[in-house]
């Protein structure tokens, strides 16, 4: 068998049409014989990189992430102390079109996929919660921020976020629900992160992106 030469050009085209597919057909009714079936590789040469398509879909995060130039410039302001950054890392993420485009391809099924689910857990506690610690230790050294379990806060945090409200949540109701029910947490452990202007943001975020996702009330 003839290697690839060029492995990232392939996981590319893996990526761009499994995006397309997502997009166009949904999640849910995309298989990986639908992926194989349009870029014309074998099952194979998919799944050298992929055994999956959650493994995709979890790839597409990754690379959103990678290529958001507006996370490591916040990241990374003198300006702003550690409580202002976690602010407007947030604010971007509820208000980012490419974010939103990205959180479109998933579905509100993912709570009832077990191999989705247990990607998006993993990925809060190894990506989000360490960088969320980061920014949460920031704070605690220039005075923004005072509570002291930086690393268990932001674990916390994130699964609040990521699976309770972003998984769970059954329709807008229940999530006004539980935003408030986080933005009162997050005050009473000592991060004051949920302000009115988040807030706003995040239910627009809702209103554009979550209830349109397939089954969801």
């Amino acid at each position: 068998m003839a290697r690839n030469k060029y492995p990232e050009e392939t996981v590319q085209k893996i990526l761009d049409v499994s995006r397309t597919l997502f997009r166009e057909k949904g999640y849910d009714h995309t298989t990986i014989q639908d992926i194989v079936n349009a870029l014309g590789m074998s099952k194979g040469a998919v799944y050298h990189h992929f055994k999956s398509k959650e493994e995709i879909m979890d790839r597409l995060t990754d690379v959103y992430y990678d290529e958001a130039e507006w996370f490591m410039d916040i990241r990374l302001d003198p300006s702003l102390n550690g409580l202002e950054k976690l602010k407007e890392i947030l604010r971007f993420l509820f208000t980012d079109k490419k974010k939103f485009e990205l959180d479109k391809l998933m579905p509100y099924s993912n709570k009832d996929n077990p191999r989705l689910r247990t990607l998006i857990l993993d990925s809060t506690i190894r990506d989000s919660a360490p960088f969320i610690a980061e920014l949460i230790e920031e704070g605690i050294r220039d005075g923004s921020i005072h509570v002291t379990r930086p690393k268990e806060l932001s674990e916390t945090m994130m699964i609040l976020m990521n699976v309770w409200i972003g998984m769970f949540a059954e329709n807008r109701e229940d999530f006004l629900i539980k935003i408030d029910y986080f933005q009162e947490f997050c005050e009473k452990m000592g991060l004051p992160v949920i302000d009115e202007r988040i807030k706003e943001a995040i239910i627009g975020y809702y209103d554009e992106v979550m209830k349109e996702q397939p089954g969801r009330a």
